[in-house]
């Protein structure tokens, strides 16, 4: 290739060695205004990676609550139930179970997330539901939990790690959601989420479910207060945590939304860190097979340039009766669903090829149905209680 920005030969030939991007090598990707070239570098290694492939999942997304502690400044989704009472909500697992069945079986993903809620937080809660949903819905994955989540469980149960990731894998726990890593740099960290999971121990729970056989994904919370140099060293750790014990099936970066919350003064992300930061993750993290860009984010036409800078992936569809809500109590005007003709649509207009997935990957026909289940019509019959 032919470069504008000198600095990109050498990385082209870093990459095409197989040798790791440095620290150096990671801000020279942030600063440089060849954006083009980081384009073309970033779209190389995706397609060296996964061809013309591009992903998506038929999935049903449920926030279980919003009662959280954990007070971090970058949340407008959090409710204190003592002090915010009519902004409360807190799912019964019966209510749980009567969402991700409202419209229909045909999906391969359950992917729930909610908050430092003591009151919903235990084994007793989650233990009987996700075993409930294995035996009505066999074929559907559940991607379940942060490492935050975890954490809290485990503490509240005396458990260790290795335990408690036990429990929840022999209950059917097949993948854990990538949030809570927000940025590692321990003094921004302090900053924005002092009380939830360190970052040791975010790698060491992510690793320790790897080890046991759960996969999971990884994230990067950016555009608040961090530095270039932050969120470097945050795909570095990444890296590093792979090469100790793979696992980790996609990164995802998570664009800073600054409605309602004490960030609000560090305003939006723009259009061009974002595609940036998409490229500079898919040249960093060479151990990662996945980039997603989720378009709950940023936006299915940022997401559709996103797949021209390294990404490959753009995640799930929601089932039409979803409501995802920390984003959207954040201030993102993307919708709820999206039908997966239209994702397909935006994947062939990319020049890509849309591959239907689980939480592991597994690639599914588009027209795919799952084999009928005899507890999911009984199951599905589900007295929700109020």
């Amino acid at each position: 290739m032919i470069y504008a920005d000198p600095i990109m030969v050498e990385i082209e030939r870093k990459l095409d060695a197989g040798t790791p991007l440095s620290a150096q090598d990671g801000l020279a990707l942030y600063r440089t205004w060849d954006i083009h070239s980081l384009g073309r570098l970033a779209r190389r290694q995706k397609e060296r990676k996964s061809g013309k492939k591009v992903f998506y999942v038929l999935n049903r997304y449920i926030n279980s609550t919003n009662v959280c502690y954990a007070g971090c400044t970058f949340c407008s989704f959090a409710a204190d139930e003592f002090k915010e009472a009519h902004r409360v909500f807190r799912m019964t697992a019966d209510q749980v179970f009567a969402k991700a069945m409202e419209t229909g079986a045909n999906f391969n993903q359950i992917h729930i997330v909610g908050g430092h809620d003591p009151r919903q937080l235990s084994l007793d809660y989650w233990l009987p539901l996700m075993r409930r949903f294995k035996a009505a819905l066999p074929h559907v994955q559940l991607s379940l939990f942060t490492a935050a989540e975890i954490e809290y469980m485990a503490k509240r149960h005396r458990m260790t790690f290795p335990q408690i990731v036990a429990e929840l894998k022999a209950a059917g726990l097949d993948n854990v959601n990538g949030g809570a890593a927000e940025i590692f740099a321990d003094e921004t960290r302090a900053k924005i989420c002092p009380n939830k999971v360190s970052a040791a121990n975010w790698l060491a729970l992510h690793e320790e479910l790897h080890r046991q056989g759960v996969a999971s994904n990884a994230t990067m919370l950016y555009g608040h207060i961090e530095s270039l140099e932050d969120r470097v060293d945050h795909m570095i750790r990444l890296r590093e945590s792979q090469d100790r014990s793979p696992g980790f099936n996609a990164f995802i970066p998570l664009a800073f939304h600054p409605d309602g919350n004490e960030l609000s003064y560090c305003g939006w992300t723009t259009g061009l860190d974002d595609i940036r930061t998409f490229a500079v993750a898919r040249l960093m993290l060479h151990n990662f097979d996945h980039i997603k860009a989720y378009w709950m984010i940023q936006g299915l036409k940022a997401c559709q340039v996103a797949l021209q800078f390294g990404a490959d992936d753009m995640d799930g569809t929601h089932g039409s009766t979803d409501e995802e809500m920390i984003y959207h109590s954040a201030g993102t005007q993307s919708g709820q669903y999206v039908d997966d003709r239209e994702f397909r649509r935006l994947i062939e207009e990319a020049g890509y090829m849309p591959v239907r997935r689980n939480s592991t990957y597994d690639e599914f026909a588009w027209d795919w149905t799952p084999p009928a289940s005899p507890m999911a019509g009984r199951e599905a019959v589900v007295t929700v209680s109020s």
